[in-house]
């Protein structure tokens, strides 16, 4: 035994109560946001332009993709499959599917960086030209 038993008791019951306070300051923020969106007269369903941008961004970056990754990464994020599933969908190996999906994500977003980061110079050159 590590210590004395009234002291793990303390320790097991301040994590407990700790979880829950976490828990209800969760709900408790959704339901503010929920509140807030209601309060706003925003459906629910409507698209913020941000998201209709991502969804064309996405897209674009998908289409850049080898077959083999972009196929894998459908099935992973669209058609909500795990690695297993796909790798018995597919028949290639459980670390090639791993290995596919982990480049394929990493290339997303070096090319999302680079063309954010290609925009922030030009915004920059146009805000020191004026």
């Amino acid at each position: 035994m590590r210590g004395p038993l009234p002291g793990w008791l303390v320790g097991i019951a301040r994590r407990k109560i700790a979880d829950a306070h976490a828990a209800r300051s969760r709900r408790t923020e959704l339901a503010a946001a929920h509140a807030a969106r209601e309060g706003a007269g925003v459906p629910v369903t409507a698209e913020r332009p941000e998201a209709a941008l991502d969804r064309v961004l996405v897209t674009q970056e998908l289409r850049k993709l080898p077959p083999v990754q972009r196929q894998i990464l459908r099935l992973a994020y669209f058609d909500d499959l795990t690695h297993v599933q796909i790798a018995e969908r597919t028949g290639l190996p459980l670390g090639t599917v791993k290995s596919h999906a982990r480049r394929a994500i990493l290339r997303i977003r070096r090319s999302v960086a680079e063309g954010s980061a290609s925009e922030e110079s030009v915004m920059e050159g146009s805000a020191s030209v004026a």
